[in-house]
């Protein structure tokens, strides 16, 4: 019976109890998916912009449409990355992070600008 217990207990698996700063910073990351819906609604306005190219419009027009996808692709990869590598996955979260917002705020400033 008391080899059942000790057995019983190695068997367990260790559940976190909170999130780590990290996986905080990810979710962080993530916030923007929230926004999808919105993105879809205005996307047909940027072929309103007479100052875009057809190029422009449907580049933009598609990255309003796969950015919460690339973004689940790219938190998921942090994150498995992040149980190896910590340093590289906070490095390529940042970078992640910036490259997403510099393209967000081109296709708001350049694109939604006419």
């Amino acid at each position: 019976m008391e080899r059942e217990e000790t057995q019983k207990g190695k068997d367990e698996i260790k559940i976190p109890e909170g999130f780590s700063r990290f996986q905080w910073a990810l979710a962080g990351f993530c916030l923007p998916i929230l926004l999808w819906p919105l993105a879809i609604l205005i996307s047909p306005n940027l072929g309103k912009n007479s100052q875009l190219s057809e190029l422009q419009i449907n580049a933009m027009s598609i990255f309003l449409w796969i950015y919460p996808f690339v973004l689940g692709i790219i938190a998921r990869i942090l994150f498995k990355l992040e149980q190896r590598k910590p340093t590289v996955a906070k490095r390529l979260l940042v970078a992640s992070a910036v490259i997403f917002y510099v393209i967000l705020f081109y296709v708001a400033t350049i694109g939604f600008s006419g």
